[in-house]
């Protein structure tokens, strides 16, 4: 999980704010009303009652958990066996996943629960207590990710317009959605008017970057690497033909009466028949005519793995044999996906190892910058996992570190006046870019360096000035200390 060390870092923040020797206060103030702050907040409250990174990895967990129960909830509403949802259990370890992206993570379950309720409030009488459902959703979204809220209005609207509503009863149900909007869109405005004084000097650079397509042929072959992980076995493209072998055995055998589908009454319109198929096949255009980057940005791969989930439950029912196959597919599917993710972690924990032994030599309440030469990982082809490892000294000891995800305007964390002082030194280098590491030039400003490499590597980044160091070293990393006077 790329970003998940800077996210966990956040919210130790959070938790740790007040704690002296980590020295916080002096660098950070506390910004909670930032929009799609809810996963630092959830951890730092549930790292009152147990360790930090114990906390951060129960959130995440709670969000895979949540994703089948939800699809289950859908699979009901359209009459779909039970065990479709076990279709959305084998993508939870997705291209967000990997990412560290742990905002959308939480949108996934939100956005089916979203549609489901959606979906039931719809066939019913469509009173305020629907509304204030809805509305509360909607709201909540602007502390879960702005992006998956638009996806979320997005969605009811092609539910309300699957049943053919008056005009009016249109515009009741949609406008459930209007607080939300008012909320989240109201924010970016204000940012966007404001960006000089509330958006730092890293992410203005971010933003003046130009957006970025990619080829048709270039994103449909991603696909695989995005709903199950880029495996260096080459394992996903294996998972991805058994996932196409489950949708064409149901595809191929479907039974074609909408009795026998278990559709409600308003079966016999098309669009009410297939308002899911439809709808996981307008996220997943989005895909297709978003751009990867706006704003140095990935926005469209994170559109995947949720067109997926809510194209389940408009999978069609197969006859009994078939069902049968599909259903034994799907255990397989989802087997070999634990399997192989399971194989990667352990495979990963032993690369990675030594790391928390390094930093437990370490005084709290320092500065740090990591010079990250080996971001990747044998287990997976991408992302570079350990790109943003640096960050977890600033969960465990405080201090800071020299990039952070404060940098950002949506961290419910920013700098205190004065203190960015990596506005001016991420122009020159960052963790991911240690070859531009100048030490007489920038290393004034850290007490500690983190080093993944070799002995080459720290002979390139230090040069002559390591003797003025201390150095430790466990695996492939290295804890470098400037000694006083040095």
């Amino acid at each position: 999980m790329v970003d998940y060390p800077q996210q966990l870092a956040l919210a130790s923040i959070i938790r740790f704010y007040s704690e002296p020797a980590r020295a916080l206060q002096k660098t950070f103030e506390l910004v909670l009303l930032r929009p799609q702050g809810l996963f630092k907040l959830v951890t730092a409250t549930f790292a009152l009652a147990m360790p930090i990174d114990v906390a951060g990895k129960l959130v995440v967990s709670l969000c895979l958990i949540a994703i089948a129960p939800c699809v289950l909830l859908l699979c009901r509403r359209t009459g779909r066996p039970g065990w479709y949802a076990f279709l959305a259990l084998a993508i939870t370890y997705n291209t967000a996943f990997y990412w560290g992206f742990v905002d959308n993570l939480i949108a996934y379950p939100l956005v089916l629960l979203g549609a489901w309720l959606a979906d039931r409030s719809f066939d019913e009488p469509f009173g305020w207590r629907a509304w204030s459902s809805l509305a509360a959703l909607g709201v909540l979204f602007y502390a879960v990710h702005l992006e998956f809220l638009l996806v979320l209005v997005g969605a009811l609207g092609w539910l309300a317009l699957a049943r053919r509503p008056s005009p009016r009863q249109f515009i009741v149900w949609l406008s459930s959605m209007l607080p939300g909007l008012a909320v989240g869109m109201g924010t970016l405005a204000w940012a966007h008017v404001h960006a000089a004084t509330v958006m730092t000097g890293y992410q203005q650079r971010l933003a003046a970057e130009r957006t970025r397509f990619a080829p048709l042929p270039e994103k449909l072959g991603r696909l695989p690497d995005l709903l199950f992980g880029a495996y260096s076995e080459g394992t996903q493209f294996l998972l991805m033909a058994m996932l196409l072998a489950v949708i064409l055995v149901l595809y191929f055998w479907r039974i074609r009466e909408a009795s026998e589908a278990g559709e409600a009454d308003r079966s016999g319109h098309w669009l009410y028949r297939t308002r899911f198929a439809t709808l996981g096949g307008w996220v997943f255009f989005l895909f297709l005519i978003l751009p990867d980057f706006t704003t140095s940005y990935m926005v469209c791969d994170r559109l995947v793995p949720l067109a997926f989930m809510l194209l389940i439950p408009g999978l069609p029912i197969a006859q009994a044999r078939q069902l049968r196959l599909a259903a034994t597919l799907t255990g397989g599917l989802v087997l070999l996906q634990l399997l192989q993710t399971a194989t990667s972690f352990f495979s990963f924990a032993a690369e990675s190892e030594g790391l928390r032994e390094l930093l437990d030599q370490t005084e709290p309440g320092q500065a740090l910058a990591g010079l990250i030469y080996e971001p990747g990982a044998t287990a997976w082809t991408e992302p570079a996992v350990l790109e943003h490892f640096p960050a977890f000294y600033q969960v465990f000891k405080g201090g800071r570190v020299h990039f952070s995800f404060v940098q950002f305007f949506n961290s419910p964390v920013a700098y205190r006046p004065g203190q960015n002082y990596e506005d001016a030194l991420l122009a020159e280098w960052n963790e991911w870019n240690p070859q531009k590491f100048i030490y007489p030039r920038h290393a004034g400003h850290y007490r500690y360096f983190l080093v993944r490499g070799g002995p080459e590597h720290l002979a390139a980044a230090f040069g002559p000035y390591l003797r003025e160091c201390r150095v430790k070293k466990i695996g492939r990393w290295y804890l470098v200390e400037r000694l006083p006077g040095g």
